[in-house]
């Protein structure tokens, strides 16, 4: 069973992204594209102990990164559907936002006006 990290007056630190990806034509209605998402947690996040004590969560700063792969179908000049499936390669040691997926899939419409 997992520990679970008290959150009273949780702050999270920032951020930083960069989405790299590579499209492939496969058919001119077809497309894949491979996509990798390096975030780095830029600090330690923290919260409030239960006797009001400002505390570090030591652990939650650091790099995740995720792997995806696009498939959009052009149904015709208007409307696309993209599948989209992701999952990270490398995860912070602890992740107290609740933002861990071990495996993510979207299924998207697009209409374009």
């Amino acid at each position: 069973m997992r520990t679970f990290k008290s959150t009273k007056k949780f702050t999270r630190s920032g951020d930083v992204l960069l989405r790299v990806s590579y499209p492939i034509n496969i058919t001119p209605k077809l497309k894949l594209t491979a996509s990798i998402l390096p975030i780095y947690h830029l600090s330690n996040d923290k919260y409030i102990d239960e006797f009001n004590v400002d505390k570090e969560i030591k652990g939650s700063e650091g790099l995740t990164l995720n792997g995806n792969a696009y498939l959009d179908y052009e149904l015709n000049n208007k409307s696309i559907i993209q599948l989209n499936l992701g999952m990270p390669f490398i995860v912070r040691e602890l992740r107290p936002d609740g933002l861990t997926r071990s495996f993510i899939a979207n299924l998207e419409y697009r209409i374009k006006f």
